[in-house]
């Protein structure tokens, strides 16, 4: 993937603020780097292009790169230019998946069920008995659960048979599945940066090569999806259009149908996670379905543990009848369905799902409005755009601290995941995801626990390792 000179200028903005030294340059572009707006791997422009197009000699920018690549931020190799590297290569933050323990949560974003819920459980209990003389496995899962998701799916505009249909143990599963199906070992997968942390490990695991396009304050860089895939040709492209984790943002029209008509000029697969599809807190008008735009070779993947409940580990992938078989080839060699009760279960939830999503919505404005007041009144240097849906604030810290600062808050009993446990490369330190999921005075507890902390007991934790969630 290749950062054009004018994207390149367009991200630096006023730089040279102070003067066009090349210590000034070598700053800004470290920052983007260090920020994830510039991707490790990425090819920079060359020195004669940057220089004319940034207005500067050409002695300038030679010297910038001279000193990033002293620093171990730029490699250059004869024939290949200049890239973008990490100094002592790429790190990506550890992916041990410890989730709980005293204190404050804030590892994992979840809410506790829906006061609705306890009834749907009683019903599917007394429902239970007439399917005892089943064998209980159904690979592609029960059939009215399975003619609900294709129902809902069609509620959205999108239209679905159930045969699109396979229900998995959450959602985690259907990305999982469709990874190890779809992408050969050694082939390019395109992500997001950030991304969700643990669909990024899935595809390290299955053997991938990440290629990651970094995010803009706005939203995707479609232009920039269409060059990777134009250049790079990845096998799949894993992306977030609804609400996305942890950035909140959703895709519009536009650039959902350009990422697709890229992907599908490319022979790629798109992976579509619409896990938060469902959590949308202020009305916001959304496009369509992201496989409205694409054909054969989208796959969709959601679930009901975020917008109904964790505890309930039912998801499920959408996708062409042959790519639901390869599917179920592939889960065959380690599961053999989802469990019977829970898919008696869900079904009924879907019976109810807009009064229950209701009911949560409320829920959620409420703690995103408790942990956004308390930012704002505690912490007002932190920078962050209001979600309008999902369970998150990404905040952008005013210094790139973000594991060391996870690391003080958990000698203080709150724990985080830091931003580089979103990206494909050890970068977004100046980042962190807040979730709004616990109660709105453990939320607060949580900001005032973050004011708190000193520089001192941040620079203390500088270099201790943090066990992640995602």
């Amino acid at each position: 993937m290749v950062t054009s000179a004018h994207r390149l200028s367009e991200l630096l903005g006023p730089w040279r603020r102070n003067g066009t030294s090349h210590e000034r340059l070598a700053v800004a572009v470290r920052s983007l780097i260090l920020d994830g707006r510039v991707a490790v791997d990425s090819r920079l422009p060359a020195e004669r292009t940057l220089a004319a197009t940034l207005g500067v000699s050409r002695a300038t920018v030679t010297a910038a790169y001279n000193q990033l690549r002293a620093e171990g931020y730029v490699t250059s190799r004869q024939g290949s230019g200049s890239r973008v590297s990490l100094p002592g290569g790429h790190r990506s933050a550890p992916s041990d998946a410890i989730v709980g323990g005293p204190g404050l949560d804030m590892k994992i974003a979840a809410l506790p069920a829906p006061p609705a819920l306890e009834e749907v459980f009683g019903e599917a209990a007394r429902e239970l008995p007439r399917w005892l003389d089943h064998h209980g496995y159904d690979p592609l899962g029960l059939p009215p659960l399975r003619r609900a998701i294709a129902a809902r799916f069609e509620q959205r505009g999108l239209p679905t048979r159930p045969q699109q249909i396979l229900v998995t143990n959450g959602a985690l599963q259907a990305i999982d599945l469709t990874i190890r199906a779809l992408v050969p070992r050694g082939r390019r997968a395109l992500v997001e940066l950030p991304s969700y942390p643990v669909a990024l490990d899935a595809l390290r695991s299955a053997g991938a090569r990440l290629t990651p396009v970094p995010m803009n304050a706005d939203g995707w860089d479609i232009a920039a999806i269409e060059a990777a895939t134009r250049d790079q040709r990845p096998a799949l492209a894993y992306l977030m259009p609804d609400f996305h984790n942890p950035t909140g943002l959703v895709m519009d029209a536009s650039g959902r149908r350009r990422a697709m008509r890229a992907l599908q000029e490319a022979d790629a697969w798109a992976l579509i996670d619409e896990t938060f599809v469902e959590l949308n807190l202020d009305g916001v008008t959304m496009a369509p379905p992201a496989a409205s735009f694409g054909g054969e070779g989208t796959v969709t993947v959601g679930s009901l543990s975020k917008a109904v409940w964790g505890g309930l580990r039912i998801g499920w992938v959408r996708a062409a009848p042959a790519v639901i078989h390869r599917l179920l080839t592939e889960r065959a060699r380690t599961d053999l369905a989802s469990p019977l009760f829970e898919q008696l279960v869900a079904t009924r939830t879907f019976e109810r799902l807009d009064a229950i999503l209701a009911e949560r919505r409320e829920v959620v404005r409420a703690r995103r409005a408790a942990l956004t007041l308390a930012l704002d009144e505690r912490l007002p240097t932190w920078r962050y755009l209001p979600p309008q849906g999902g369970l998150f604030v990404w905040v952008e810290l005013p210094a790139p601290v973000s594991t060391a600062l996870s690391l003080a808050a958990d000698r203080r009993g709150l724990q985080l995941v830091p931003g580089p446990r979103f990206a494909a490369a050890g970068v977004l330190e100046r980042h962190l995801r807040l979730p709004f999921t616990l109660a709105p005075e453990k939320l607060q507890s949580a900001v005032e626990i973050l004011a708190e902390l000193t520089p001192g007991e941040v620079a203390a934790r500088a270099g201790e390792r943090l066990e992640y969630v995602a």
